[in-house]
């Protein structure tokens, strides 16, 4: 019998900052996401992120409110991995599609407001392994996120950088 040669599912927390390349403001999120290696230098993967509050605050003559808002990303797609320094360290590149959903619940927008439509994402990450078998690493990943919602013709376009803490096995 031939023995599991690499470690093929990685699961991944993530958290950061999201930059949006409109009207929003710069928002907490938070992630995670799970692969799957086909082979040593190719992952399927999936996951999903939250973007809390992107909207922020409106102020006005009465006073500022803030809006209850939120974006939910589902990105499926696949990485490619250079492992560096005994596989210790890789370096990747990944791409792929996106769900995309915003919901907010204020008036602002004359009433609740939500759409969802797809897109897609790119992202490149480093990673190093914090202990010798390589189960546990520490890493960093830049994102942009492109989307169209459907029915309100909204067009979302964000920067996301987050720091990551993945498991492998």
């Amino acid at each position: 019998l031939n023995a599991q040669s690499f470690q093929r599912y990685d699961f991944t927390f993530s958290g950061g900052a999201s930059f949006p390349l409109g009207q929003y403001d710069t928002s907490v999120s938070l992630g995670a996401t799970g692969g799957f290696r086909l082979t040593p230098s190719i992952e399927l993967e999936t996951g999903v992120f939250g973007v809390i509050s992107p909207v922020g605050a409106s102020c006005g003559a009465v006073g500022c409110t803030t809006v209850d808002s939120r974006y939910i990303w589902v990105p499926f797609g696949v990485r490619f991995i250079l492992p560096l320094k005994q596989d210790r360290v890789e370096l990747s590149a990944g791409a792929g599609g996106l769900y995309d959903n915003f919901s907010s619940a204020s008036s602002m927008f004359s009433g609740p407001l939500s759409y969802h439509g797809f897109g897609g994402y790119l992202k490149t990450s480093v990673a190093v392994a914090l202990d010798r078998r390589r189960h546990f690493w520490l890493g960093a990943t830049p994102r942009v996120i492109v989307a169209n919602g459907s029915g309100v013709g909204a067009r979302d376009r964000w920067f996301m950088i987050t720091g990551d803490i993945g498991f492998r096995f």
